[in-house]
């Protein structure tokens, strides 16, 4: 578990800032538009979602190393070229074709790390196993986007060369650190009909139609936020890490005591609810941004509700899913709130141009979605609890025969 999550605060120290700082790449650099930046971005994710559905599907089927081992090469040679792509300013598309294959090289690799973590953790330390996980991530997503601002005084194309050596030094760390955690059988050997029984989850149905408005909400986080601060507020590029690392520094001092809070409670569902109201309040605060320390103050609330939110994501998949779909439930998952997420970055850039002389109409458009999410997740609490339930008598009964009571 240590060197999974040792292994993502090296990859977000180095990938963070590619991330942020791509869109201002391709609109300052580039000159792209608003809207083609959008759809660059929304591609990129049908794209990393698609590819999750079906290497969610094989790391069930053949395991979960070969996908923490072997994948991730490719990608740092991609970021490495990335960085003589913008060096030598060579043609946009060479840069989006790049951009999308290091997309298509992350994708194969998560759904493996998300269910590596929850082989080695029980049905009751799975929510701890996530927060750690993610505690060390957001470590380095704190201090990837001053990193990135610093570089970028130099050349945004650092950013690239620095996420292509922190890609070598993961795949170090996990070829001599990480065995394999998980062995298909025969018996659970994952078939089609396996996989058709997930969309007949009527639970899980639900949470995927929830969870694609949530992740059309949550996109306005990320390009537009980066965007409406640089480019409609005027904040220069160390300002937007400033706002970003926040993110990442907030999360290590505040996840361990949301966790416990959680933990009282075995109601993931229900706190997803709670942390879609922090995210509403956070967005209402950016109705009146004039200055950081607006910006500062909305992504502290938000990242509270990150803390509510981002856990529990994976925690409630794995629960529900069959020992031998996890992978498949998670892939599945991300497949389809691709689709918000892609609506998000087109939509959502295309409303912040739209409502360029009335911006806080756009942010309060983006709260008041975040509310009605609240308003779902709290409406499916109960089938959750009930499920997990049902689960647990059935295990119980199980245990019985098998035991000879």
């Amino acid at each position: 578990m240590f060197y999974l999550g040792l292994t993502r605060l090296i990859r977000a120290s180095g990938r963070v800032s590619s991330f942020i700082f791509l869109p201002l790449i391709f609109v300052f650099i580039y000159h792209i538009s608003f809207i083609e930046t959008g759809i660059v971005l929304g591609v990129a994710i049908l794209l990393m979602s698609a590819i999750q559905y079906y290497s969610g599907i094989l790391t069930d089927r053949i395991g979960r190393r070969v996908f923490l081992i072997l994948i991730p090469v490719p990608a740092g040679l991609l970021y490495i070229s990335m960085y003589f792509t913008v060096l030598y300013r060579l043609p946009v598309m060479l840069l989006i074709g790049l951009f999308y294959s290091t997309i298509a090289i992350n994708a194969l690799q998560y759904p493996a790390i998300q269910a590596s973590i929850a082989d080695v953790t029980s049905l009751k330390q799975r929510l701890s196993g996530y927060t750690e996980i993610r505690v060390m991530a957001n470590a380095g997503a704190a201090i990837g986007p001053i990193l990135g601002a610093i570089l970028s005084v130099y050349g945004f194309q650092y950013i690239f060369l620095m996420a292509g050596i922190a890609t070598f030094i993961e795949i170090i760390i996990l070829y001599f650190n990480v065995k394999e955690t998980y062995f298909p059988s025969k018996i659970e050997y994952l078939t089609k009909n396996d996989i058709k029984l997930a969309y007949k989850d009527r639970f899980f149905i639900l949470f995927i139609i929830i969870g694609i408005i949530m992740a059309f909400v949550l996109r306005q986080r990320g390009a537009s936020l980066t965007l409406y601060a640089f480019d409609f507020e005027g904040l220069p590029i160390l300002y937007l890490a400033y706002i970003y690392s926040l993110n990442g520094i907030l999360v290590v001092l505040l996840q361990y005591p949301i966790f416990k809070l959680m933990n009282r409670e075995t109601r993931p569902v229900l706190f997803r609810s709670v942390g879609m109201l922090f995210y509403f309040l956070g967005f209402i605060v950016l109705m009146f941004s004039k200055n950081i320390d607006y910006f500062l103050l909305s992504m502290g609330i938000m990242t509270v509700g990150e803390d509510f939110v981002a856990p529990t994501t994976q925690t409630i998949i794995t629960s529900i899913a069959p020992n031998n779909m996890k992978g498949t439930y998670i892939g599945i998952y991300n497949l389809f709130i691709s689709f918000g997420s892609f609506s998000g970055s087109i939509v959502g850039l295309y409303m912040l141009s739209y409502y360029e002389s009335a911006t806080a109409t756009f942010w309060l458009l983006i709260a008041m979605s975040s509310l009605v999410v609240s308003v779902l997740y709290l409406a499916i609490n109960n089938a959750f609890l009930k499920r997990m339930n049902l689960s647990i008598k059935k295990k119980i009964s199980s245990y019985k025969k098998t035991s000879g009571q």
